[in-house]
């Protein structure tokens, strides 16, 4: 009854195609397609466009990755150029500003009771030689009141006017004793019984 019809070609599902991919064909185009979503983070790209670098032939057929991959690096260049901007803004903002606003502050702070003050403001710095070898110390210190206190007292005070002061000492201070040896023999030294005031 049913008669065999004269085969014309192959039936629809049985088309003949391209052989089926390799297994090892097959993982290497997932991992490209893998290499493709993974290049919009910065580290993958960096390490595609590394080895696309090196290698021309894979460049060539994968020109679309390569692209994609410096693009991604360039947009990351830009995002931590942005950053390091807001970053100094925000420390410019938080940081000096409120820094250099309390300097400002306890510049005026200090500088009004001086302005309204009649005596004329302290020099933060006085301008002093030096002397090399002298004994007299900058005024105020311990030093230099209790010369001024021994040479209130009568003779001390005739015991300096015996030896008068050396010449690079007597612009900057007042003439006393350097040597130990400035009394005379016999002579206790005037110091020795004498509490300073």
């Amino acid at each position: 009854m049913h008669q065999q019809l004269p085969s014309i070609g192959p039936i629809h599902g049985q088309l003949a195609g391209p052989a089926q991919p390799s297994r090892h064909e097959l993982a290497e185009e997932m991992a490209w397609v893998h290499l493709y979503r993974a290049v919009r983070h910065p580290p993958g790209a960096a390490e595609v466009v590394k080895y696309l670098d090196s290698n021309p032939e894979a460049r060539a057929r994968h020109e679309a990755l390569y692209l994609i991959a410096c693009e991604t690096l360039h947009t990351k260049v830009l995002a931590d150029e942005q950053s390091e901007r807001t970053v100094a803004a925000f420390r410019a903002i938080f940081v000096t500003a409120p820094i250099r606003t309390v300097e400002l502050v306890m510049a005026i702070v200090i500088a009004i009771p001086r302005i309204f003050s009649s005596k004329p403001a302290p020099d933060p710095k006085p301008e002093q030689t030096k002397v090399r070898g002298s004994r007299v110390k900058e005024p105020g210190s311990p030093a230099k009141a209790r010369v001024d206190a021994l040479a209130k007292h009568p003779e001390v005070a005739q015991k300096i006017t015996v030896f008068p002061a050396p010449p690079s000492t007597a612009a900057t201070a007042s003439p006393a004793p350097t040597a130990p040896d400035a009394f005379a023999v016999g002579e206790a030294p005037a110091s020795s019984g004498i509490q300073a005031a």
